[in-house]
């Protein structure tokens, strides 16, 4: 009887407990928010991004230690050019940007399909290059900000 009930109880709380579905069905591979172990991780893009749209921003990341930029979109739909890359900026006050450098090298982070580890700063942002034209509605893009403190 006792293990009647036992099992019972645990079939109850698999059927009723919340199932990652939504995890599943995201094309990006980005950390996941656990402040505990990798630190706080920010969604700044979920959406087509074209030229004409302002660079989605992140939230004050405080002062990390490593700030990583994982950024993601498919360059083959809608006839975009094989070498157009996302471009992420810095800001230490949310006004003034600069163009980000990748951890340890003097050029302008950017990448196609990647995660890049970038100088420590405060506000992140991306979008395309100021030369490249995306009209709207731009590519799907997925971009995440991981800060490690």
């Amino acid at each position: 009887m006792k293990i009647n009930l036992v099992v019972a109880a645990v079939v109850s709380i698999l059927f009723l407990s919340p199932s990652p579905v939504g995890a599943a069905d995201s094309k990006c591979e980005c950390p996941k928010d656990d402040p505990e172990t990798h630190g706080r991780v920010q969604t700044l893009i979920d959406n087509e991004l074209s030229s004409a749209e302002k660079m989605p921003t992140s939230a004050a990341l405080g002062f990390p230690k490593a700030v990583t930029v994982c950024m993601f979109f498919d360059p083959t739909n809608k006839g975009y050019a094989q070498d157009l890359k996302l471009v992420v900026e810095s800001s230490l006050d949310g006004r003034m940007w600069f163009p980000a450098t990748t951890a340890g090298r003097d050029s302008q982070a950017s990448s196609a399909n990647g995660c890049l580890q970038i100088a420590p700063t405060r506000y992140v942002r991306v979008g395309w290059p100021p030369a490249a034209n995306v009209p709207s509605p731009g590519p799907h893009v997925v971009a995440q900000v991981e800060a490690s403190y």
